[in-house]
């Protein structure tokens, strides 16, 4: 009997029993790739048909997002935040679940605040009045922006910055640029958390390894959280 067998047998069995509540505990961990998508789908169409209350466990972002209502994310047992998956996409509380949901992971670094806005390399990205009214008196903040927030820009743009291309992912339908920043600048004015940058570009104009292109961050589209307490910062 195959992985998706013994699920579905066991699932019957359970249902047969008419529950108020399903406990699923990594059901598709032990499941291939193909497997666990044609599964997750046959387990989410069937919940949605009998309408009984499921408490889902999994370490897989991908099915608690496709699956789940509201989804719980918790670190070291502490509970972070509890939202639709929508809202924890758009609107996480801490970097924690901004570096925690989302694939490709968003790009994060603590920058230093200047000019009116965080200095990223020798750019300077612009923040919203009120984000830096709410700013620490240190001006520190940790910036995230996610692959898709970026945008492709001609060289010395306002607010772009220089990334030199170390790796392009094409997957058809899209494709992600890995990179490093071409212009770091001083010290002071911070650093990306991975040393890299991720961007979404174009799946048929994507640029190649070694070449320099600039970016720009689509405003409106940065998360912004303290340095000091990790919480959200913009609205």
């Amino acid at each position: 009997m195959s992985g998706g067998q013994r699920q579905r047998v066991a699932m019957g069995r359970a249902i047969v029993r008419q529950p108020h509540v399903f406990l699923m505990d990594e059901p598709l961990s032990n499941l291939d790739a193909k497997l666990r998508v044609s599964t997750r789908t046959q387990i989410a169409s069937l919940q949605a048909r009998l309408g009984i209350t499921t408490l889902y466990v999994t370490h897989d972002q991908t099915e608690a997002m496709t699956m789940g209502d509201r989804v719980a994310v918790m670190e070291d047992g502490v509970l972070q935040q509890v939202d639709t998956p929508m809202n924890l996409y758009q609107k996480p509380v801490n970097s924690f679940v901004a570096g925690f949901i989302g694939s490709p992971a968003m790009n994060m670094g603590t920058f230093t605040i200047t000019d009116g806005g965080a200095r990223v390399g020798n750019a300077v990205v612009p923040l919203s009045r009120d984000t830096l009214s709410a700013l620490p008196p240190d001006g520190k903040i940790i910036l995230g922006f996610r692959p898709e927030s970026l945008q492709v820009a001609a060289e010395g743009a306002p607010g772009a910055f220089p990334m030199r291309v170390m790796l392009v992912e094409e997957l058809g339908s899209d494709a992600f640029v890995y990179g490093e920043l071409a212009e770091a600048g001083p010290p002071a004015h911070g650093a990306l958390i991975s040393e890299q940058v991720i961007a979404r570009v174009e799946p048929h104009d994507a640029p190649r390894k070694g070449q320099t292109i600039w970016l720009t961050i689509r405003p409106g589209s940065e998360h912004v959280f303290s340095a000091e307490t990790a919480k959200r910062l913009s609205a």
